[in-house]
């Protein structure tokens, strides 16, 4: 069994006199990120590995939610293939982790990551809301399979 957990990150400042990527987190945002990451520390989630988008936004709500699931930051895998890509992009490098890891956490950017879980799924969900995170199980051995068959939706932690 495998395991993956899409996180849209928390909702995000447009100040205008930053680039995209360096948008940071609002007060607000930082307080939805901990409330949906407590609720998963609740479901006693322990990911073996977080993967984020480089965009401070997505990095910071990954840094929130690795602290308050006691997983070291330190091990926070930024991923180019996460930021301004599109589904099948995030797929494709979800195929190529290690076996050894059963549960992995993902923090990414709507679309994508909206459009992600409606192709793991086989099911339409309109949009992930800012610092929502989804569960989905998958019957597979290996990530490789992964989007072979429809994963199991475990549940849909709203972040609002």
């Amino acid at each position: 069994m495998k395991t993956v957990y899409l996180v849209r990150h928390a909702k995000a400042s447009w100040d205008d006199h930053v680039f995209d990527w360096e948008r940071p987190l609002t007060e607000v945002g930082v307080e939805r990120a901990h409330k949906v990451a407590k609720l998963l520390k609740a479901k006693k989630i322990k990911p073996d590995k977080i993967l984020s988008s480089y965009a401070f936004r997505a990095l910071n709500t990954a840094v929130i939610f690795a602290a308050d699931l006691k997983y070291p930051t330190k091990d926070i895998e930024i991923r180019k293939e996460i930021y301004e890509k599109k589904a099948i992009d995030i797929l494709d490098m979800l195929r190529k982790q290690d076996d050894k890891h059963e549960i992995i956490m993902v923090f990414g950017h709507d679309p994508s990551i909206t459009e992600l879980y409606n192709m793991l799924t086989r099911k339409l969900l309109l949009k992930l809301s800012t610092a929502s995170s989804a569960g989905i199980q998958f019957n597979i051995k290996n990530w490789k399979q992964l989007g072979s068959t429809a994963g199991k939706t475990l549940f849909i932690e709203p972040g609002k």
